[in-house]
This record gives structure tokens, C-alpha cells and sequence, in this order.
């Protein structure tokens, strides 16, 4: 396996022209999406390191996913997911079944049948009331998938056979995972690292099933081994200068070998050049 080395946050390149991004979304061919606390959604140009917009929602968006086709989904703090075409056309794609809303829709993730898992949040209030919901592909109703209760989830990924999936507990200050039953179903929650007095916001896999973990407090990107339990500093800059409130984390470009860090607390995204690592690639469904 390779080993991974800390990175020089001078190494640190700034992708500029965004409003606090808080997520990464990537697509098929390796392109970087964001959005803005405007309400902005931006497309990256990896070649300039600069973010055009080109679309806006009527709320602020969260975490994103991207089809087959380049559309892209975005859990909208309004109360639904919203499906954004590559041409900026927004439309509902799914909102929670019956009376019940969402109180904070944060993030969602595809499998490969296109099934969308998303986080709820919750009310950021310190009470367990966070939600992981399914849709089913082509989108309308968003059922409760896991049946209790959650602490604050936040990002989420499948790990690379899709037999777990992996949230952020923001509050919690931990990774967990809920098993993917061969029937669709949740099996039980399990904590696989806590870490005290951070607060995780953003994770992803790499090829070698690490998991990548954006904190936003204190600034600070970790590497967590599955299998040896090793938890590896990445990059940390407690000045909050090259590096700063970093809150997703995703492997772009064709060969998914460049890091990207959202970054809340500035108007950049942040980007990590030969980390010694690739990024699992994503799964893009055709959605109907």
C-alpha cells in the first residue's frame, strides 16, 4: 500500500472565483463541481483553477452528486433535492414522503443501479435527530432507509463494493458506517474512528479503501486506514492560511489523481496536486 506523506500546504493551490463552496461534486469525466452560499452553482476549470457559474437555486445547496449524462444533484437547504442540467435548468428531483420535510438535506450519493442515498442532518441543535434516507433511480419519494435516529450526518460515500455506507457524524466527531443488506435494507450502525475535539465534515475513498476526511475544525485533512486502523495527518495549517475550513473532500481530473478540499470559510477551493493517491472512482448511473 502506498504509504501517505504530509503535505506541504505551500503546495497548496487556491481555485479562486467561488462564494464559501461547502462541497465537491465530480463528474464522469473527471469535472468539478461546487456551489455557493449565494445560492450559486459553479462548474471548476481545472486548467485555469477558476470557478464559473452557471446555474442558482432559490436556497443554498449542500452536497452534490453527478449523473452519467453531467447532471447534476444537489441537496437544496429549501427542502428536496434538486436535479441541475449541464445547461443550469433546476427542477425538483425528490422530497421527503409524506407530511414530514427535511430539517437540513446535506448530502447525497448514487450506487451503481442508481439508488441515492441522502443525509438529513438534522437541526444542528445537539439533539439525535439526523436521518439517512433512499431514492429510488429516477427520484420522487425519499424514504427513511436506516430506522433510528443519527447523529448530525454529513457527507456520505460507498465504499468500493457497496456493502457499507460511510457518513460523517459531524457532532459525533466520528466516521461511521451502516451495512448494505443483501436485500436493500440497513443493518446496524458501527463507529470506525473517533476523533475527539475535531469536527469531520467531508469524506471520500481512494483505490487503496482509505478514507479521506475533511475537518473543518481545527483546519485539517486526515487519511484513516480501514484495515490497519491508522489514522494519518494529510495537511493541517492551525493558522487558517493555505488551508482553511475545509468541509468535503473528493479525487477529480480524468485520472481522479487531484485532491480537492472545499473550503466554507473562503472563497476558494483548495487543491492538492500528486498526493501519492487516486480517487475511487464515483458512480454515475444513467438515471431515467
Amino acid at each position: 500500500m502506498t504509504a501517505i506523506t504530509p503535505f506541504d500546504i505551500h503546495d497548496i493551490v487556491h481555485i479562486r472565483g467561488v462564494d464559501h463552496p461547502e462541497s465537491i461534486g465530480v463528474g464522469p469525466d473527471g469535472t468539478a463541481y461546487t456551489t455557493g452560499t449565494g445560492c450559486q452553482v459553479y462548474r471548476l476549470d481545472l486548467e485555469t483553477n477558476q470557478g464559473h457559474q452557471f446555474s442558482s437555486t432559490e436556497a443554498r445547496c449542500l452536497g452534490t452528486a453527478v449523473d452519467a449524462a453531467g447532471n447534476l444533484y444537489a441537496a437544496h437547504t429549501a427542502g428536496d433535492v434538486l436535479k441541475i442540467t449541464p445547461d443550469g435548468e433546476v427542477s425538483v428531483y425528490a422530497a421527503p414522503a409524506g407530511d414530514e420535510g427535511f430539517l437540513c438535506t446535506n448530502y447525497p450519493a448514487f450506487d451503481r443501479q442508481g439508488r441515492m442515498y441522502l443525509s438529513d442532518s438534522g437541526d444542528w441543535s445537539g439533539e439525535l435527530n439526523g436521518r439517512i434516507y433512499r431514492i429510488e433511480p429516477g427520484g420522487g419519494e425519499a424514504i427513511p432507509w436506516y430506522p433510528d435516529p443519527v447523529d448530525t450526518p454529513n457527507a456520505i460515500a460507498l465504499d468500493a463494493d457497496e456493502t457499507h455506507l460511510y457518513f460523517v457524524e459531524t457532532f459525533g466527531s466520528a466516521i461511521a458506517r451502516i451495512p448494505i443488506l443483501e436485500d436493500g435494507s440497513a443493518g446496524e450502525l458501527e463507529r470506525v474512528v473517533h476523533m475527539p475535539r475535531h469536527i469531520p465534515d467531508g469524506i471520500t475513498f481512494d483505490t487503496e479503501g482509505r478514507l479521506w476526511i475533511a475537518c473543518h475544525r481545527p483546519d485539517a485533512i486526515y487519511v484513516f486506514d480501514l484495515e490497519s486502523r491508522l489514522l494519518t495527518l494529510f495537511a493541517e495549517d492551525w493558522m487558517g492560511e493555505a488551508l482553511r475550513g475545509p468541509t468535503d473532500v473528493t479525487f477529480v481530473g480524468p485520472n481522479r489523481d487531484i485532491l480537492l478540499a472545499a473550503s466554507l470559510d473562503n472563497l476558494v477551493v483548495h487543491r492538492f496536486d500528486n498526493t501519492g493517491a487516486v480517487g475511487l472512482p464515483l458512480n454515475h448511473p444513467e438515471i431515467p
